[in-house]
């Protein structure tokens, strides 16, 4: 019954390359087992110890998703990461990166011949020397600003091609984060954003464009985690609400301060050391108590929900 309660699996994520004969393993035995009524809702259709709820369940789970013993509903293939690639233009020969003179600003050069190398992104490989360890760039820029350039470079099922230089945007980024919670713990909320709620109709325009941009970016983020994977438009969506919370006046109404809490909650399953720091020291200067958004002192960021979305508050300000 506990195979049957459970499939099938909500989604299968692999790598593009390794998915096609996992598939096939996984399919046969799970198809196998569905048509001798090892698991499915045949398998506790005349079983006494199951209650009719519990068989109910597992013949909706199966019909809603994959049918016929399919053991997967969903299905998501990672695309390969390319690297920057260098070869020899006359033998064709794959360089090493101390074969390659990269300075800034100039055209790479071949140090043994002074030619310019052949340039490629390709799948990153041992034999083509442009393998990138990440245990250097972790320790270069931080874990967090890291994984956030592997997820913003493209969608997961894309091929993402490696740039290590741009990793610096995600720490500029991460920095602005920080610079707005140190501004929403300097100006202290008038009111709760609860109390706020009540007197809408008397929000200024400012007020209602930041409420409105907040829950813009709740949605969006929220439809790339849930429905499309597209981690990157998630990250694209929390930029652009900080770069509009970066614009606004009157920090002290409780919308701002509620845009900003949104936000960090919103960034911490992506960098959850970033997160956790910033909800920390929102907690500590007393921000989220003005507010009326944490009940605890010692609240960590990974106990609380995801915002939810007030669909009211997508319309357009403009157009009132």
């Amino acid at each position: 019954m506990a195979a049957s309660s459970m499939m099938p699996v909500d989604i299968y994520i692999g790598g593009v390359e390794h998915a096609i004969l996992h598939l096939l393993y996984s399919r046969f035995i799970s198809k196998f087992l569905w048509k001798t009524r090892a698991y499915g809702a045949a398998a506790v259709e005349h079983d006494s110890t199951v209650s009719s709820e519990v068989k109910e369940a597992i013949a909706r789970r199966e019909t809603r998703g994959a049918r016929n013993g399919e053991p997967f509903t969903r299905l998501l293939t990672q695309g390969m990461v390319h690297g920057l690639t260098y070869k020899d233009p006359s033998s064709g020969r794959f360089l090493r990166s101390d074969e390659v003179q990269t300075e800034k600003g100039n055209v790479p050069r071949v140090i043994r011949t002074g030619e310019t190398p052949t340039m490629s992104f390709e799948k990153m490989s041992k034999s083509k020397y442009n393998g990138v360890d990440p245990g250097a760039t972790v320790d270069a820029y931080g874990a967090d600003a890291t994984r956030l350039h592997v997820l913003y470079l493209a969608p997961p099922q894309d091929v993402l091609e490696w740039d290590t230089q741009s990793i610096v945007g995600m720490q500029r980024w991460i920095l602005r984060l920080g610079r707005l919670v140190d501004t929403a713990c300097a100006s202290s909320a008038r009111e709760s954003i609860v109390c706020a709620l009540n007197a809408r109709n008397k929000w200024s325009k400012e007020a209602r464009e930041t409420y409105r941009h907040t829950h813009v970016a709740i949605q969006h983020a929220t439809e790339s985690l849930e429905a499309s994977f597209s981690l990157n438009t998630a990250i694209s969506a929390l930029i652009k609400l900080s770069n509009y919370l970066a614009t606004v006046k009157d920090c002290e109404h409780p919308t701002f301060g509620f845009g900003l809490v949104c936000l960090v909650k919103m960034v911490a399953p992506m960098a959850p050391s970033i997160g956790e720091e910033l909800w920390e020291i929102l907690i500590q200067s007393k921000c989220l108590h003005n507010l009326g958004l944490v009940d605890t002192p010692n609240s960590r960021i990974f106990a609380q929900s995801w915002p939810v979305l007030d669909a009211s508050a997508l319309k357009d300000v403009s157009a009132t």
